[in-house]
Order: C-alpha cells, then sequence, then structure tokens
C-alpha cells in the first residue's frame, strides 16, 4: 500500500485530498475556507493569524474545534476528522446485502431450470460464507486506535500499546481483559472536551507519523457519499 506524507500545512491537506479524489463539497469538508452555511467541517487561517478548525452544525451555530497558532495541530484535527467521517461510511458500506434472482421454465427447459437453481444455490450458499468469513475477519482485527472507557477510566489505545488515564497518560502493562472486551469500551478516535481525562496527543507517547498508513482509496470510495450519515447536531 503506498503511503502519503501526512499533511501538517493547509496546503499540503489540500494537495492530499486531491491526491485521493476526494469531492470536498460534496463531503462538506471546506480546506481553506472560513464557510458560513451549516453542515460543514473546516480549516482556515484567520486575519489575526490564528489557525481555526470548526463545525457549523445543522442548525447553523458554529462549534470551534481549535483556534490558535499551531498550524499542524489545527491540521491534524481536521485530517483526523475527515478518516473518521472516511471510516464511517466504509463501516456502512460494508453491510449491504446480496440479491440473487432466478428464472424458472417449463416443458423441454425443465431440466435446465432445475440445473440453474441448483447453481444458483451454491452460489448463493457461497456468497453467505464469503459474508461470515469477511465479518469475521473485520471483527478479528482488534482493537481501533482511540479512547476507551470503564468504571470512569479512560484508556487509550494505539500502535499495539493501551495507555490509562491518571492525572496524565501512562503506559498500561496488564491490558488483557481490554483487548477482550475493548469493544464495550470504545468512546472515539477523536477527543472529546467531555473527557475526564487528558487529550492523549498532547502527551508524551503520542507519536504523529511522517507517513500516513491509512488506505484511503480513491474516487470510487467517494461517488457515493451520504453527507446526512455525519451526525450534524454534535459539536464536533
Amino acid at each position: 500500500m503506498e503511503q502519503y506524507p501526512r499533511p501538517r500545512t493547509i496546503s499540503e491537506l489540500l494537495e492530499f485530498c486531491n491526491y485521493h479524489n476526494m469531492p470536498l463539497r460534496t463531503m462538506r469538508f471546506f480546506i481553506g475556507e472560513d464557510h458560513p452555511e451549516p453542515r460543514a467541517f473546516g480549516i482556515f487561517r484567520a486575519p489575526d493569524g490564528d489557525f481555526v478548525v470548526y463545525k457549523n452544525k445543522d442548525n447553523g451555530t458554529r462549534a470551534v474545534r481549535y483556534k490558535g497558532p499551531d498550524e499542524a495541530f489545527a491540521v491534524n484535527e481536521i485530517y483526523e476528522k475527515l478518516r473518521s467521517e472516511v471510516e464511517l461510511r466504509r463501516n456502512m458500506n460494508g453491510q449491504t446485502g446480496y440479491n440473487v434472482s432466478r428464472s424458472g421454465g417449463s416443458g423441454r427447459t425443465r431440466t435446465a431450470s432445475k440445473k440453474s437453481s441448483v447453481i444458483t444455490w451454491i452460489i448463493t450458499i457461497s456468497v453467505i460464507a464469503l459474508i461470515v468469513f469477511f465479518c469475521v475477519l473485520l471483527n478479528s482485527n482488534g482493537p481501533k486506535r482511540g479512547y476507551y472507557r470503564n468504571n470512569d477510566n479512560y484508556y487509550y489505545y494505539d500502535s499495539s500499546d493501551w495507555y490509562y488515564y491518571n492525572n496524565g497518560w501512562m503506559l498500561l502493562d496488564d491490558y488483557g481483559w481490554l483487548n477482550d472486551n475493548y469493544s464495550d469500551y470504545y468512546l472515539s478516535n477523536d477527543y472529546d472536551n467531555g473527557y475526564a481525562a487528558g487529550d492523549f496527543r498532547q502527551s508524551e507517547y503520542y507519536n504523529e507519523n511522517d507517513n500516513d498508513d491509512y488506505d484511503w482509496g480513491g474516487g470510487d470510495d467517494y461517488g457515493g457519499w451520504d453527507a446526512g450519515a455525519t451526525d450534524w447536531g454534535t459539536d464536533w
């Protein structure tokens, strides 16, 4: 899988999106724009020099995710949101089913019809088996990077390591129980100000890779983008 440098500036982020053939307006992402309309994610540089990352909710109000001088941090905020929105739709598209049609016959075509029915039945069983296989495969990939919570304790998973929060992020040694039940505790890939824990990306353990190893795919992944799948009522 080809790697593409992780963008650190607004111009690099635009190049990144163009490289992956992303229809940004359809996706409701406005890179380098202070977009005024509802249902929009965006990043731009304000007249005072600060970088602003925002979300315009469906009622027209704006929630500012970040405003400050750190362009790389601001770009990473919108980049991670872009990735989580892509992941959301991939998970939704992975739930599509299959329709199998059959045709019958009479008279001299009865034997052929029976053979066709047998073949169709075999194909149907094969398709179902493949669906089950891939579902098992997807569910066996292990924890996703992001925040987890159990009994008001906060955890973070990244690169095969677990961390826990106790007035600061610390490496967790005994995490077997988390690996067994991680899906019950998952919160989000993105940090939320409502968490009773600090932003992991501000900790000493966070390592922002120079290269992005996420499989962004091509334009075919974005052609059926449904902006309505986003929860536009939340702050982020």
